[in-house]
């Protein structure tokens, strides 16, 4: 059975799902796994010491950064800029909300502190 499909200037049939065969034009193959993790490797062989190098110089950037980060090893600091992370998101908070209700209080003016 065929399905003919209209558009404004002419009709295109197109073979019903039983009839259709997976062909595949000549020259043409299905990439496998085994395929792509080849080409996947030899792009990891040409850059694996840029990466280092570009690795180690991140690390000892975030040494710098995180508080006590030089005695530290790779994994706890990266577990020490986690925390640092955190904290500083905190104290942005709490500055927002000290600064939100101190604007609130210039704006009412019962409302003084000192003496």
């Amino acid at each position: 059975m065929e399905k003919t499909l209209a558009t404004s200037n002419t009709k295109r049939s197109s073979p019903s799902p039983s009839t259709a065969v997976n062909t595949r034009p000549a020259g043409f193959k299905r990439r496998t796994r085994q395929r792509l993790s080849d080409s996947r490797e030899s792009v990891r062989e040409s850059s694996v010491e840029d990466d280092d190098e570009g690795v180690e110089e991140k690390i000892e950037a975030l040494q710098t950064i995180v508080p006590g980060g030089t005695a530290l090893g790779v994994d706890a600091l990266f577990e020490e800029t986690a925390s640092y992370i955190l904290a500083l998101q905190c104290q942005i908070n709490a500055i927002k909300v000290l600064t939100s209700f101190l604007e609130s209080c210039e704006k009412d003016d019962d409302m003084k502190f000192g003496g």
